[in-house]
């Protein structure tokens, strides 16, 4: 296993935090498990400069497929593309990420689908968050080590082809919420409605920013979105759609089927990838019927 200078590899602003914090540079490296022909990525919050006091430090390995070894006292949480490692140093927690390159390649297939129409429609990828967050580690992450390997890695990942699916697929979801609302009692009827605008807000930000897979950063990158020229009201309105279930049930649904049609309209945008209205076509005749989009 090759020596990583995991300190020299790191961004500054980056180890600097992690040594004011106490972080050891040389424990840090004994814990990776990464061969030649393999790439490691520094990843999540500490990569996209939206890290805190709280956030672990999320590394990314890209291996052939083999074995890993784990490291000592870690807690495992595998999943369909390998295991992820937690483990405690004191000073921060790790999350240590394995996928396999061919479970990557998988991925990247299923993603292309949405580039080639079946008869009129498009085709829109049911992406789940694992998916798109190994999608968005990889196009962002930071190599340090294999930087070949990371190059082209990045260049058949299809990031815009993931942020559209993102985008379509929490815009179905938010419409779909807000239909059910008209048809429940409380308290199903306000879970429907915080559900539907945490979908309005995620599908915001897929289709005018980063790919967004949770709501963890949601409401801070609403809000520097929100500085666009021609954003979707949905931006400005985020405070407001974020406690939109403790309006009265009528202003609820105005204000959310409002920012919907708002939003929809800036699909059209430069700002948003142009499988967006593509994939969503095959959704409209039923929307229209249901008398939310207009």
């Amino acid at each position: 296993m090759p020596e990583i200078d995991i300190a020299e590899q790191l961004p500054h602003r980056v180890r600097t935090v992690l040594h004011a914090r106490g972080v050891d540079f040389d424990e840090l490296a004994a814990l990776v498990d990464v061969q030649a022909g393999e790439t490691l990525l520094l990843a999540g919050s500490y990569a996209s400069g939206e890290a805190n006091e709280t956030s672990d430090l999320d590394l990314l390995v890209i291996t052939d497929d083999r074995a890993v070894s784990a490291p000592p006292k870690a807690a495992n949480h595998p999943s369909i593309f390998g295991d992820s490692f937690d483990i405690d140093l004191g000073a921060i927690i790790v999350n240590l990420e394995y996928v396999t390159a061919s479970r990557l390649a998988d991925l990247n297939l299923i993603v292309r689908s949405a580039r080639h129409p079946v008869g009129r429609h498009f085709h829109l990828p049911n992406l789940q968050a694992l998916e798109m967050r190994l999608v968005q580690r990889v196009d962002t992450g930071i190599p340090l080590w294999g930087f070949d390997v990371a190059a082209q890695l990045r260049s058949d990942v299809d990031a815009e082809a993931v942020r559209a699916s993102a985008a379509a697929l929490n815009f179905v979801m938010a419409v779909s919420l807000l239909e059910d609302t008209r048809v429940l009692a409380s308290p199903a009827r306000e879970l429907m409605f915080r559900a539907a605008g945490e979908s309005l807000l995620l599908a915001a930000v897929n289709a005018h920013g980063p790919i967004t897979y949770d709501i963890k950063h949601l409401a801070q990158r609403a809000g520097r979105l929100a500085a666009l020229r021609g954003a979707p009201k949905v931006f400005a309105e985020r405070d407001r759609v974020v406690f939109v279930d403790r309006l009265e049930p009528a202003e609820a649904t105005s204000t959310l089927a409002e920012l919907a049609n708002d939003l929809d309209r800036s699909f059209a945008l430069p700002s948003c990838p142009d499988l967006v209205p593509r994939m969503l076509k095959p959704f409209r005749a039923q929307w229209e019927r249901a008398r939310i989009l207009y």
